[in-house]
């Protein structure tokens, strides 16, 4: 993501144009036929941007010409071909938990909608899925803990629930922008519905972007 792989010191209205982008792109990969294509393996360095920080979301194309030679049903659900379950990398910490497990069943579009939480997470707080939160704030969560959620979804989910300073959570490279602080906090809202471990709580990538286009309007 980005031209260096890490949001840097992007200002927030680059990082929702990218968002925004990035939504767009996996709302139409959802939808653009009436068969259910998945990307699969949806990651920072699979969406690329252009001089103007448009983006394009990559490691998807040929899928579309894969399956219109190859019948199947309407309503089956088609994963990249490299990123079927018997590829998975079980490591990829921006997979969904149901993903993860080996010999599982193929990603699905709510597998897209997890990764694209995790890496609307990135963007808003600078940190990498991996980050390991301080203990007190990843243990300290009225919620009840769930295994399989990611660390950075429960350190965010926590400090929202707490009503913690935003400058704990947020990339200190947005803290001067104080207006955009009510926009941040309805995008860290967006990227938590989307990494819900349970699959069905997660809402559909239409949803998810044309919630982030209400975002400041």
């Amino acid at each position: 993501m980005g031209r260096s792989g890490q949001p840097g010191g992007l200002t927030w209205a680059v990082r929702l144009r990218i968002a925004r982008g990035t939504a767009r792109g996996l709302a139409h990969i959802h939808e653009c036929s009436a068969r259910r294509f998945v990307h699969g393996d949806i990651r920072p360095s699979n969406i690329l941007l252009d001089p103007d920080f448009t983006t394009r979301i990559s490691d998807f194309g040929l899928l579309r010409l894969f399956h219109v030679a190859v019948p199947a049903p309407a309503d089956a659900s088609f994963p990249y071909p490299n990123s079927s379950s018997s590829s998975v990398d079980v490591s990829n910490c921006y997979r969904a938990p149901e993903a993860r497990v080996p010999g599982g069943r193929p990603p699905q579009q709510k597998t897209d909608v997890y990764s694209f939480g995790l890496v609307l997470l990135e963007l808003l707080t600078g940190k990498s899925p991996e980050f390991t939160p301080p203990c007190a704030a990843a243990t300290s969560s009225s919620r009840a803990s769930d295994p399989g959620e990611a660390e950075l979804v429960r350190w965010v989910r926590t400090g929202l629930e707490e009503e913690r300073p935003l400058a704990e959570m947020v990339d200190p490279a947005l803290l001067w922008q104080a207006r955009a602080t009510g926009e941040v906090v309805a995008a860290f809202r967006v990227a938590l519905a989307c990494a819900d471990t349970d699959p069905e709580q997660r809402p559909r990538m239409r949803t998810v972007s044309d919630s982030l286009e209400k975002i400041g309007t």
